[in-house]
């Protein structure tokens, strides 16, 4: 009797509190590479600003951020790729406008943004500009909502896609505007831009960063842009407000999200991660020559943003009957 209680002895004392901390602690986070989901494909404007914060966050964790480019369905399969992963921090989403978009213009969605996502910060911000060809004979956006009166539904305007926020950028400015344009879908921006280009589509909203070089080499004509305020890229631009439309305004912009489950804990450390990036000079001084601004943001802050802008998203398709189809 003697003899088995001693040899029951180590296996008790495994179960006690003592025993408990003498066992090794857990690695901290993270211990190996972050995926970085990006929604869109390599080459664009959200690829750039992604690529470029991602850079910074890695220096700041100590381990590699992996790009993971997810494109197709208007952002839904990288959304629904992402609210799926396993909430430990290491599958983080790049998160666009069309996270509030889509609950406006889908009723199916497999996901619901503001139930399967913690948001984490804010990471960029930036406007549109509305261009033109050089050919069309107007000089301002005055000149472009007589033009669209005199004839409705005879002007084009060039898109990447039913729902994407270029066309509901015009799609605002229609309903501020009492305008109609033709609605013309591309498969993605550049082919977009370049029948602007070409002449074959009078007009687009394109992001400033892309439009830049058209502007300068006189291929495209920027009458406005959609931020609240002057773009520093283009200061001789005025804003669609100061053009004489109050209240308008159209932002892109870009965060960080993760699984809703996911520690507080692992959020914090990337938030974290995510204000040291935004600190970087020589990416904020990059981005802002492109109309960007780099901005970090309190996880909070970035889902207020979501819920405003689902609302304000909603209103638009419920007034304009506007849908994802």
């Amino acid at each position: 009797m003697y003899r088995r209680k001693l040899l029951a002895a180590p296996a008790l004392a495994l179960a006690l509190p003592g025993a408990a901390r003498a066992q090794p602690a857990s690695a901290p986070w993270p211990d190996r590479a972050v995926t970085l989901v990006v929604p869109l494909p390599p080459g664009g404007t959200t690829d750039a600003i992604s690529r470029a914060f991602a850079a910074r966050m890695a220096d700041a964790l100590g381990r590699p951020v992996v790009i993971d480019n997810r494109p197709g369905a208007g952002a839904n399969l990288a959304y629904q790729h992402v609210a799926t992963q396993r909430p430990d921090g290491y599958t983080v989403l790049m998160g666009i406008n069309s996270l509030a978009v889509n609950p406006a213009l889908r009723k199916d969605l497999p996901y619901q943004p503001q139930r399967d996502f913690a948001p984490v910060s804010l990471v960029a911000r930036g406007a549109f500009v509305l261009c033109v060809h050089p050919g069309l004979a107007v000089r301002d956006v005055a000149g472009l909502v007589a033009m669209a009166k005199a004839d409705p539904g005879g002007l084009d305007q060039a898109s990447t896609g039913a729902g994407s926020l270029n066309h509901l950028a015009g799609a605002l400015f229609q309903q501020r505007a009492g305008v109609q344009f033709n609605h013309v879908v591309y498969r993605g921006g550049p082919q977009a831009s370049a029948d602007v280009i070409a002449g074959r589509v009078p007009l687009i909203f394109l992001a400033i960063l892309e439009a830049l070089p058209f502007l300068a080499d006189g291929r495209l004509r920027g009458l406005a842009v959609t931020s609240p305020g002057r773009s520093a890229a283009l200061p001789q631009v005025p804003t669609v407000a100061e053009a004489g439309w109050p209240g308008y305004a159209v932002e892109f912009w870009q965060g960080l999200f993760v699984p809703a489950a996911t520690p507080p804990s692992v959020v914090a450390r990337l938030h974290r991660a995510a204000e040291v990036a935004a600190q970087d000079a020589a990416l904020l001084a990059d981005m802002a020559a492109r109309g960007i601004t780099i901005a970090a943001s309190a996880p909070a802050e970035l889902g207020r943003l979501l819920a405003e802008e689902t609302a304000a998203w909603t209103r638009l398709a419920e007034a304009t009957g506007l849908t994802a189809e």
